[in-house]
């Protein structure tokens, strides 16, 4: 099946605007030319994207679970008109990819010393779909990725480049919204979000399973993305546990972020795939493992330096 990324990003501007008008306007089409392109993706397809009304335009079901796989063929897409761009003038491109907000405020830091250290090369980041962030490491499409626990497998070679607290996403409404900190057990018989993608494992760690008194988790809406979670949270669908530095990227007047005092920290990794002996990702990660221990309490490293897990 062979669908043009043009028409992709067209799917995706919809998506997103769930107006035919301001999405063509988005994208410098007009409505009917966006229409035809839809009607005919669907086609194509043979199925059903979108609910149209006069006043509004919806995903169906399976529109949404489309929405990730269009955003990573027209990442790909990207990818490759980048990486020929470099090729043309000579120059080496260093993949890296990040989910939701990466390291934090970390990402560009390391980035940005990274490209110092490494003249002559293109560092291009590269989105990864929420729960499928070790696919295209392991693939080969990528060379290194700033990943999130649960640890990854031992076909990774990892750096510890963040510790953070985890935090709570609860309605405004929320009687806990205002608190400046709680303990696990006062939302633990709450309606969590889970992952709509990812192991078991990576669901599983999200939402606190297993936990010490042996219940089971009340679970609401599956969510595929950041924005999905804070829209089922602010409409008291559910609420979810989140990393600290996701409010620094991410907000909505709906919903607070609490930190929950006595969860273990989570951690963001840098990972390469063990195998990878390229010089400019060995580079790429001494330049991060230096930064973390800059970071580091003390100065003490975050991690040990090389450690291949497994």
């Amino acid at each position: 099946m062979d669908i043009n990324p043009r028409v992709l990003r067209y799917f995706l501007a919809l998506a997103e605007e769930e107006h035919f008008r301001r999405a063509a306007e988005r994208l410098h089409v007009t409505s009917p030319a966006l229409s035809q392109q839809i009607r005919q993706l669907e086609a194509t397809l043979g199925v059903r994207l979108f609910e149209r009304t006069s006043r509004s335009v919806r995903l169906t079901e399976l529109g949404a679970g489309f929405v990730p796989l269009a955003r990573s063929a027209v990442a790909e897409a990207d990818a490759i008109s980048a990486w020929a761009a470099a090729a043309s003038h000579g120059r080496r491109v260093l993949r890296v990819g990040f989910m939701s907000t990466g390291a934090g405020a970390n990402t560009q830091d390391i980035v940005r010393a990274a490209e110092a250290e490494l003249p002559g090369v293109d560092v291009q980041m590269h989105y990864l779909d929420w729960g499928r962030q070790l696919d295209e490491l392991l693939s080969g499409a990528i060379d290194l990725a700033f990943v999130r626990e649960p640890d990854p497998p031992p076909a990774l070679r990892c750096t510890t480049v963040l510790e953070e607290r985890r935090v709570v996403l609860l309605p405004a409404s929320h009687p806990l919204a205002g608190r400046s900190g709680i303990s696990f057990a006062e939302i633990a018989d709450e309606v969590f979000l889970p992952s709509a993608t990812g192991s078991q494992a990576w669901i599983d760690y999200w939402l606190v399973v297993p936990r010490p008194d042996g219940s089971e988790p009340r679970l609401g809406p599956s969510t595929t993305t950041v924005e999905e979670m804070l829209e089922h949270c602010a409409s008291h669908r559910g609420i979810s546990l989140t990393a600290e530095s996701v409010p620094q990227f991410y907000s909505h007047p709906g919903v607070r972020f609490v930190p929950v005092d006595d969860l273990p920290l989570t951690r963001v990794l840098l990972c390469a795939r063990a195998d990878n002996a390229d010089p400019a990702v060995a580079r790429f990660e001494e330049v991060a493992r230096a930064h973390a221990s800059l970071a580091g309490d003390g100065g003490s490293p975050l991690a040990a330096p090389g450690a291949v897990r497994g």
